[in-house]
This record gives structure tokens, sequence and C-alpha cells, in this order.
């Protein structure tokens, strides 16, 4: 049995249904998260066991028992809040920086709140730590082990549960290493089906099989992927048809033995509800969270088999599409099962076993480059050869099908296993122990360590945290720079960030304090996080716009106003003018008023000075501040035809009023080459919003093009001509921090823009 057998076998269903009880989840959402955490915290422990933790990893591997089964563990007095403590202590000593991180990507993953995942993963960092030790983890072989059973669980999809253990033989670590079964490769017979009608499914081969995939992951369905992994609308098609052949070229290695095959064949089971009965692709659940939480965890299982190294492939699709390593590796992850599934509907549809599928993925050789979209050519590299294996460039192919060629499968020998390492198996295990030994023997040669190359450091509570002590969580500041002050661990780098959006670093000094100086920040709340040494703080803070000012708001008491034209300084409301502290109404339009197409205007009241955001449904429209006499207007830009709601909610979330209308189509006869009205923006610069959110005007000529940047950036640019009503709109998801915006007219790139707006999209 190989070491994730041992893990799944662990963690069964009864394992499972334990571990939700006490972490007060259910048993799905509980699978979901150790799917995604388990990896992730093996992956964690293999990149420390190189550094001077590694030996720590082993001193708490030792000081765990081989616990039977989860039942047992949690079955004792006090053992679920043990056990958590345990996994509360042992995260920031033993997987470094990664420990602040790892409950958002868990969460991230599983599609559920931060808090489930970090509950979840301080129970099972114990109980994997102990599996490890049984697994005969000691301090002579805790690296080389680390990093093969890390590979091991990377590339293995989730497994259905086996039987407990009692039922499995004995494990050592010989029997950890899974070695690669002996193939024969055979060669691959020409494809078939080629003088076949191409119009049916089952016949589908080479150029028709690849023009049939590129159009199901087209249009809409390509959007909506790329929207999907955090591309902005405009540019997320071109990233999906990008990512296309890149996949396909992997999916045709992997494919070129049997055994792969054959593997793939398995897996495109586990995607048929991607796809419908005629074989088409089915991308409405994207718009479920949880559905693509579900369908990018697959993909990364998937991934782990397709790329021996993945973060190359990533970071050049990424950098080709003008987006991040991680964007990309989303966009895989999610491309990846509905492109097998795909595959397999084709499979299916011909009836095709482990060879002739191998077949059919070789016929698509030599022609994937044609898939790459206009300017992408330096994705080649990425078609010719596995990059992640560190191959030379192979010469570009010849018009022939190479499924005539036998392919030689690259096949590595598994380095040799580490010596068994006899485990004592100890009963009765006194869980009181655990924070001492964690305390005083782990933490205590952590310390020791730490002081033969580095200055003291802080002692306590305060060697292991981050904290912020200026400002405080709450406090408010003027829309100006500041200082950031705090304590943290001695020499620790840190990374301060707005928004998820990087606006300083500092490094915490010998006597373990930091500061940092930051830029102004844009009125509004803001979420400032600090990272590092092992250790994370988040803060809130309110952002004023002093520009706003305070007079007016009085309540009338002697220090109210000083002005000269002040007429009484004695308490009590004055009602000789606008009451500005009003009950919120939006007066126009009526309720369930119908409306032309076009651009109308929203009227209300509100108190003065009061900001606000407006929704439409659940589309953001930007941020209004009610005026000095108490009223407020919004000209809403362009709207679909049909029913909405509009809402305004305060800086709290809290609804203030709402109203439905619903726009009627515009006139046919009508036409967007009459229009001269003067160019109009509905959002201003400066404001933080929510995703997604839409902005738009009125203008004149053939409409406006919007240039998307972040930082010094474009990341992208999309064309919006203007309507029968003259009026125009753009909606946009760019994903949390800092986002600018520049609109020029219609076919004019070299103009000075119109407008350059500065937006920070919230999380």
């Amino acid at each position: 049995m190989n070491f994730v057998e041992l893990l799944h076998s662990f963690f069964d269903d009864s394992g499972v249904a334990r571990l939700a009880q006490a972490a007060d989840l259910d048993a799905d959402r509980t699978r979901r998260l150790l799917d995604a955490g388990l990896p992730l915290q093996l992956d964690a422990l293999a990149a420390q066991a190189g550094t001077p933790t590694g030996p720590h990893i082993a001193e708490a591997v030792a000081s765990l028992p081989p616990f039977d089964s989860v039942a047992a563990v949690l079955n004792e007095p006090d053992g679920a809040s043990n056990l958590q403590q345990a996994g509360e202590l042992l995260a920031p000593a033993l997987l470094g920086d990664r420990a602040g991180t790892l409950a958002r990507q868990v969460a991230g993953q599983a599609g559920t709140s931060e808090e489930d995942a970090d509950r979840v993963l301080q129970l099972t960092l114990p109980l994997l730590l102990s599996l490890l030790g049984r697994a005969g983890l000691s301090s002579a072989n805790v690296t080389p082990l680390l990093n093969d059973l890390s590979g091991q669980l990377r590339t293995t999809p989730p497994i259905v549960p086996v039987p407990g253990l009692d039922e499995m033989p004995p494990v050592t670590p010989e029997s950890l290493v899974t070695p690669a079964p002996p193939v024969t490769p055979e060669p691959l017979a020409a494809p078939a089906g080629v003088g076949s009608d191409r119009g049916a499914l089952d016949a589908l081969t080479g150029p028709a099989l690849l023009e049939w995939l590129r159009a199901q992951l087209s249009g809409a369905a390509g959007e909506k992927v790329g929207v999907a992994a955090g591309y902005s609308a405009s540019g997320a098609g071109r990233a999906t048809q990008a990512a296309l052949p890149v996949l396909l070229a992997a999916l045709v290695r992997r494919a070129g033995t049997n055994v792969g095959a054959q593997d793939l064949l398995d897996r495109s089971g586990a995607t048929r509800d991607l796809v419908d009965d005629g074989g088409n692709l089915n991308t409405a659940l994207l718009a479920d969270p949880a559905e693509t939480a579900r369908l990018e965890g697959q993909g990364r299982a998937l991934l782990g088999t397709l790329f021996p190294n993945l973060n190359p492939v990533a970071g050049r699709l990424g950098s080709a599409l003008g987006s991040s390593g991680a964007n990309a590796t989303r966009l895989l992850a999610l491309l990846a099962p509905l492109l097998l599934a795909l595959l397999g509907a084709r499979a299916r549809a011909g009836s095709l076993a482990a060879q002739p599928f191998g077949t059919l993925l070789a016929s698509l050789n030599g022609h994937l480059w044609g898939l790459l979209p206009a300017g992408m050519s330096g994705l080649n590299a990425l078609l010719d050869h596995d990059v992640t294996a560190g191959a030379p460039p192979a010469a570009p192919a010849a018009a022939v099908p190479v499924a005539a060629t036998p392919v030689t499968p690259v096949t590595t020998t598994p380095p040799p296993p580490p010596a068994p390492v006899p485990v004592e198996r100890r009963r009765g295990f006194p869980w009181w122990i655990i924070p001492l030994l964690l305390l005083l023997g782990l933490g205590g040669c952590w310390l020791v360590n730490q002081n033969r190359t580095d200055p003291p450091a802080a002692t306590g509570e305060a060697a292991a945290s981050i904290l912020v002590t200026n400002p405080t969580s709450g406090a408010d500041l003027p829309a100006e720079p500041f200082t950031m002050s705090g304590t943290g661990p001695a020499n620790a780098d840190l990374t301060i960030s707005d928004q998820g959006q990087e606006v300083g670093k500092a490094t915490v000094g010998a006597d373990g304090a930091w500061s940092a100086e930051l830029p102004a920040p844009t009125p509004g709340e803001h979420t400032y996080s600090v990272d590092g040494g092992g250790g994370r703080s988040e803060l809130k803070v309110n952002v004023t716009d002093a520009s706003a000012g305070t007079e007016g708001t009085g309540t009338g008491s002697t220090e109210a106003s000083t002005t000269e034209t002040s007429t009484t300084e004695t308490s009590g409301t004055d009602t000789g003018g606008t009451d500005t502290t009003a009950t919120f109404a939006i007066s126009e339009p009526a309720a369930d008023a119908t409306l032309p197409a076009g651009t109308f205007t929203l009227r209300g009241t509100g108190t003065a000075g009061q900001q606000v955001e407006l929704f439409e449904d659940d589309t953001s429209l930007g941020n209004l501040t009610i005026g000095e006499d108490g009223t407020w207007s919004f000209d809403v830009p362009s709207p679909t035809a049909g029913a909405h709601t509009y809402a305004l909610r305060g800086p709290d979330g809290t609804d203030l009023g709402t109203v439905t209308a619903t726009i009627s189509a515009p006139d046919a006869t009508a036409s967007a080459a009459d229009c001269t009205k003067d160019y109009t923006l509905s959002i201003t610069d400066g404001q933080t919003v929510n995703e997604p959110f839409r902005f738009g005007g009125v203008g004149e000529g053939r409409g406006y093009s919007v240039t998307v940047r972040r930082g010094a950036r474009v990341i992208g640019t999309k064309d919006v001509p203007l309507d029968a009503t003259c009026g125009w709109s753009y909606q946009s998801r760019p994903g949390p921090g800092q986002i600018t915006y520049e609109v020029r007219p219609l076919g004019d790139a070299a103009a000075a823009p119109l407008s350059t707006v500065n937006l920070t999209v919230g999380q």
C-alpha cells in the first residue's frame, strides 16, 4: 500500500464524519477541505524539510503516537480541543511562511470560508504527522521521504476511501514508493474514421476534432471559463483559446502510452456531468461558486499528471496573457476537466479503448499551432516539448500525423527507498503532554537554533506573530500618506497589502519593532494585511474624504456653528431650512415604472454628506454622495431592456432603499450614427466599489475604447460602440485591488484619454 492509500484509508468515511462533527461542519464540506488541504500541508512540510526546520519536523513526528484511527483520537477526553491546540502550535513552527496563507488557499479550492478551512487544517496537521511516523519518517530521511510523498499526493486525485487500517498489510517505507509499472509501448495506428461523415461526433479526428473542440470552448463558453479564472470580460475568451492548445499538447503527451491513455479515459468518467448527451459542453455550472471550486480542484489534480512542474508552464502562459502565473494556473485548472469531458464524450461516442483513444489524440499533433490566437506564437515552445521536464526544444513538426511514429514513453527511475525505521506503537497517549512537548522541546530547540545565527528575538507569543500597533483596527484616517508600525519576529521581512494589492514592505528590527510609510488611500473602508515571519495580521480602517467637510451636520448645540451667518447658539434643531438628516428615499422613478431605452436619472433624498453605493440588481454602479441640501441624483448608463431593481446601500452594507423599473427595448429605427451628445462618464475617480461593477454614459461618434491597467501593465482593452440611444456601458470584474480605466474615442488609440479613473475593487 502506498502513502496515498494509507492516507485515504485513515481519513475514510467514518473518519471524515467524526472530523466534521469536531469541526462543526457537514461531511461533504469536510471531505472537500481534506482533499484540498492535505496535499498543501504535505507540500509545505516538504518545502521546509530542507531548511533548519527539517529536524523539528522529525522531532514533532517522534513526539506523536501512530494513531489507530480518527475516531480513536477524537474519542479521547477533550480529544478535539487538544488536537486543535496541537495543530495551532505546530503550524507556525513547521510550515514556515505558508502557515499564514494555507487556510486561504484551501478555502478557495474547497469553496468554503477561511474559518472552516483553518479549523480543519488545525485538526488534521497532527494526524498527518502521526501518519508520517507510521511511514517511517525520521531525521535521517525527512527531506527525501517528504519530497517523494508530496509528489505522490500532488499527482493523485481524490480516491474512494478504502477499508480500515486493520485490514491493510503493514506499511514500510519501501511500500510507500509507487514504482512505475513496466509498459511496452505499442505503435499507434493511423487515425480511424477518416473516410466517414466528419459531422458525426464518433468520426471526428485530427483537424476536424480540433475545430469541434475550439467551437465548444469559444464564444460565451470560453468567456465564462476565462472570467471564472479571473480574467476581464474583454480578454477572457482569448485567454481560454490560448490555454486550449497548451492543455491539448499535454494530453497528447500523456496519451502516448496505453497506461497514460487509460488513465485519461478513467478520469474522463468523473467529468460526464460537464457535457450533455450530445457531447456539448455545459458551462452553466461556472455561475455556481461551489461548482466552480469543485471543478478547479478536479482540474488541479489532473494538471499534476500532465505537467511534472506546472510553474514554468503557468508562468509562460501568464506572461503571454499579460497576467500572473496564479491566474494562468487557475485557468488551466478550470479548463482541464472541461476539455477532458469533451474528449471523453468523443471516446464514448466511438467506444474507444486506451489504444485507439491514444491514436485519436496523436492525430491532433502537428495541428495544435493553428489553435493559438494571433500574437501568441511565443507559446509554441509549450506545444513542441515538455518544458517542465527541461527537455531541449524540438524542431517544428512536419504536417504529417505523428500517429504513424511509435511513441516512446519517458520513464524515470524512482529514488531508492529510505531505510526502514522501526516505529514504536505507543497507546494511551497523554494528551496534556502535547503543548508541553511543543513549547519546551520543539519550541526550545527552535529558539536555540535561531539564537546561533540571529540577534536575540522577541520571546513568547510576539516571536511567532505579527502585530500592528498603529493605526488601530477600526480607526478613521484622512486620505493622505501615513505610517504603519507594529511588532514581529526579529529580522522578518514583511509585505503590506491594501485590499490584496501590495503597498509597502518593512523589515522587523532586532528589537522586534517595524514601521513603513504607506501611500495615501482612497476614501472608504480599507482592509490592510501584513504577511511575513510565519504570521499574518489584518486590520480595517475607514478613510475619510476631507473635502466633504463636516459643517452643516451639527446637533444645534452652542458649538454647532460659529459662522457669520449663524442665527442661534441655543440647543435644539434648526427647522428653518432643508432637513439634512431626513429619512433616505428614492423619489424618481416611481415604483414599477416603465422607462424608455437609454440613460435615465435616479433621484432621492437622504442625510447630507452621506456616501452610498448604488446597485443594479447585483451589479455595482458606483458611489454617490448626498448633497448639502439633502438631495441626490445619479444618471444610470444604458441599462439592458427588461426589469431591474435599483438598491442603494450604506457603507456598512445596509439597504437604504430600492425601486424596480422596467426598461423598454430601443427603437429599431434609431441609429447611433445620429449621435451628437456630449461625452459623459457615470463613475468618478478614487472610488472603492464591489465587483462586478458597471459604468458608462452617453457620447458622440462611433463609441469609446476602454483600456484597463493594473499599475503600469495593460491587462485588457474593450471597444464599446454607442447604442441606438447614444449610450455606452462597460461591465468589469477585474479582481480585488487597484485598477485603472482609460476611456478614449473608438478607433483613436493614440488619443489622450477623455477620462482616467482609478478604482479600488473590494474583496
